[in-house]
């Protein structure tokens, strides 16, 4: 079986706007412990679960101050009889290099399970997994999650075209967007002034070729919070809504 879009909030929650820059000021960020960001996630008309993003806490690692990032995506009960997720990530967020410093990931999606740990040289622009080391990696390069928290830190403003550096064991580049609007979104959470914004995926791009486009729509203030998120596969549609949300301290 195919794994099925509930992971796919992962890939959609990242594509934000943001133009890429080497520093976020540590004591202005629009973010900070004790956020939490609840979505729903449906496919088509079912509701598939839950996905559960967290800024956690302050932590040292290898002596440098970064974030404890989290997300967790959970089926739903009806769902899970159908087709079982668990999945949780980890990512630690430096905000000095506006980068990834470590990232962990567990799945469990049907019969598929995958774990593993990268660690991120920021300074010697290296991703290490299992001992492999890859080299070249773009400045300031964020795993998936970090990658969310990395364009919070940017300007938006309607008709730019911004991008923001993604970098893994499989991808190191620089994802173009486009802010096309402003728009007023009502979700569970509330009604919110927003920008409207869509990246400009390759026609190879995994699950998004030949009919794939992502919309996300993000707060025009200064945390910018993503409130809704559609997609479109090439089996079916994706939609994640903001259900609840508490800001950080």
């Amino acid at each position: 079986m195919k794994r099925l879009p509930l992971i796919l909030i992962t890939a959609l929650l990242l594509l934000a706007v943001a133009q890429p820059i080497l520093a976020a000021d540590i004591d202005d960020l629009p973010f900070a412990p004790g956020e939490k960001l609840i979505f729903s996630v449906s496919y088509g008309d079912t509701m598939a679960g839950l996905c559960v993003m967290e800024v956690e806490k302050w932590v040292r690692y290898e002596g440098i101050k970064c974030l404890k990032l989290t997300m967790r995506l959970n089926s739903s009960t009806a769902f899970s009889d159908f087709f079982f997720v668990q999945d949780k990530f980890e990512s630690l967020y430096d905000p000095v290099v506006n980068g990834t410093r470590r990232y962990e990931k567990h799945i469990i999606e049907g019969d598929y399970t995958a774990s593993g740990v990268i660690y991120y040289d920021q300074e010697a622009h290296t991703i290490t997994q299992e001992g492999t080391v890859i080299e070249n990696v773009i400045a300031s390069g964020c795993d998936s999650l970090a990658a969310f928290y990395h364009v919070r830190t940017q300007d938006i403003a309607v008709g730019n075209s911004l991008s923001f550096p993604y970098a893994d064991t499989l991808r190191n580049e620089t994802v173009i967007v486009d802010v096309l609007a402003k728009e007023t979104v009502t979700v569970p959470a509330g009604t919110f002034e927003c920008y409207k914004v869509i990246p400009r995926l390759d026609e190879e791009t995994g699950i998004f070729r030949r009919s794939g486009q992502v919309i996300l729509w993000v707060t025009a203030d200064e945390h910018k919070i993503p409130v809704k998120i559609t997609g479109i596969t090439w089996f079916g549609n994706v939609e994640a809504l903001l259900e609840k949300y508490t800001l950080g301290n």
